[in-house]
């Protein structure tokens, strides 16, 4: 608690860890320690997020940690390029499922779509929701590399998959999540998947904004900073977060 804070009440508790299903808190940079999965496991679990995001290697790392608190553990495929082929993407989720993952973040197939080949694009991402066996999957477009009308055809096609979110990007190329992009998204797939940001997202008005054109969940290193800026909201301006997040409401 900062200095000078009241302690919080049960209700606002309350506000907090629902606050905090809007959240795959990240640690995906290839050089995180063993003790850093754990410090961000910790976090997670103190926060109540969706999910802890991690790389397959990582897993194991995280899973005691987590046992019991809510939080998920997810993981990611074909990352952070999308450029392997269906049947090593289908093996890559079989493998992060038996370690334990319960979400799969994926990059789409991005030579296959650039070359307009339908058909490898659709194999690639229904693999891996097969293989995910019913957990969800979420299909990064990497958004950096796509016109818009690319983006609109590309959400398109994942909503025929099965897959539950597409999502803006990995957080490692030149740019990540946009407001624009985030409701042109929200617009393409038409209620058959919801849309998550990442890459950028730094501070709970961000979170708002993006919030207001279609996202409903949020990849993030700072998780933590994000949700310590929302306490320190007013209330007046917490309650436009109960528009978008059903348990905020009054």
């Amino acid at each position: 608690m900062l200095t000078g804070q009241r302690p919080a009440s049960k209700v606002f508790r309350m506000k907090i860890a629902t606050i905090g299903k809007l959240f795959d808190h990240s640690i995906l940079r290839p050089n995180a320690t063993r003790d850093a999965i754990v410090s961000f496991a910790e976090m997670a679990v103190k926060l109540k997020t969706a999910s802890l995001m991690l790389q397959p290697c990582n897993l194991q790392f995280a899973a005691d940690v987590l046992k019991g608190s809510g939080v998920l553990l997810a993981s990611v495929i074909g990352f952070p390029h999308g450029n392997e082929t269906p049947s090593m993407k289908e093996f890559q989720t079989k493998e992060v499922v038996g370690l334990g993952a319960e979400e799969i973040d994926m990059v789409m197939n991005i030579p296959a779509f650039k070359n307009n080949d339908k058909r490898v694009f659709l194999t690639d991402i229904e693999g891996v929701v097969r293989a995910a066996k019913g957990f969800k999957v979420k299909v990064i477009l990497e958004n950096c590399f796509l016109t818009d009308d690319e983006k609109r055809r590309a959400c398109a096609w994942i909503a025929q998959t099965g897959a539950h979110f597409v999502k803006t990007s990995t957080g490692f190329a030149a740019s990540g999540a946009t407001l624009d992009d985030v409701r042109l998204m929200h617009a393409a797939v038409a209620g058959k998947c919801e849309v998550k940001a990442a890459g950028g997202v730094k501070t709970i008005g961000e979170v708002l904004a993006f919030l207001k054109v279609g996202a409903t969940r949020f990849g993030s290193t700072r998780s933590d900073q994000i949700i310590q800026a929302y306490r320190e909201l007013p209330e007046e301006k917490r309650k436009e977060f109960g528009e978008f997040v059903a348990d905020l409401r009054a």
